[in-house]
Parts: C-alpha cells; structure tokens; sequence
C-alpha cells in the first residue's frame, strides 16, 4: 500500500533556494530507488523567500537527502496544505498590478523592447495606454497588458 504524499518545506539560505534545489533533486536522482518513486516534486517558488517545497510520501527520505547539503537549513517540521501554495502557483495577470505612473517594457508586439510610462489603464479590455520614452514626441499608443511587463512602480 502507497502513502499519501505531502508537501514539505525546506528551509534554505535566502538567495540560495535555485541552488539547494539542484543539488537536491542530483541526489535523487543518483540515489535511485526509493527516492525517485517517493519524491514527487520539488519546486523553488520566487516569491517565498528562503524555502523550496518537496512533495514527498515520507519526510525522512528527504532528512537523508538533505544531510550536507550546502545552504540547506533543514525541513520544517509538518506539513504544508496544497490550498496554501494555490496562491503561489497560479498566476495573476500583468494589468492587476500595473497602475497610472508605472514604468513598463513591452514584450511583444511591434514595439518589443521599447520601454514606456503608462497613462491610462482599462481593466475591462485588458489594454493599457502608455507613452512610449524613446520617442522623440511622446505620443500615446494603447496596447494589450499581457504584453507589458512591470519595471517599477509610478508617483
């Protein structure tokens, strides 16, 4: 009979959560049978800062894994819920967080790489209208948010 598997945090070094990760999964990979079959998933999300997350159907394996590696400070001890991460695994859209003032690069589109200051948001289309800083005359051009990503933030 399987266990059910859970999801485990991994304490790490901030700043160092890419490279625990690589190291990690290595060693299951090299170590076989039974950790191959026992360690679902191990994922870094960007925005926890100082963890990664291993779904795992015993959490000693991933104690044993973990021993020596550098800039691993250990699991925490439980579990974390799936419904938790759900807001750290599915995406929001660009336009939620863009707002009048904000410095964007484009993307897509015909004016890719070029950089902007944004005017006017429409939530309901999804397009933001922004002035483009390269050109010579600013003009306004409206253009579709998913093609817009976020610099820094406006006055």
């Amino acid at each position: 009979m399987k266990k059910q598997s859970k999801i485990y945090a991994i304490k790490t070094t901030i700043g160092q959560e890419k490279q625990v990760l690589e190291v990690f999964e290595q060693r299951v990979k090299a170590k076989g049978e039974p950790y191959k079959s026992a360690i679902k998933a191990a994922i870094w999300i960007k925005d926890v800062k100082g963890y990664i997350f291993v779904e795992a159907e015993d959490p000693t394996l991933i104690d044993e894994l973990l021993q020596g590696i550098r800039h691993s400070r250990g699991r925490v001890l439980g579990f974390i819920d799936p419904s938790e991460m759900d807001k750290y695994l599915v995406a929001k859209p660009v336009i939620e967080s863009l707002k009048t003032g904000d410095l964007v690069e484009i993307i897509g589109g015909p004016f890719k790489s070029m950089k902007g200051r944004v005017v006017a948001i429409d939530r309901q289309k999804s397009e933001v209208t922004l002035e483009l800083l390269e050109s010579v005359s600013p003009f306004p051009i409206t253009i579709y948010a998913e093609y817009l990503r976020k610099i820094e933030g406006g006055v």
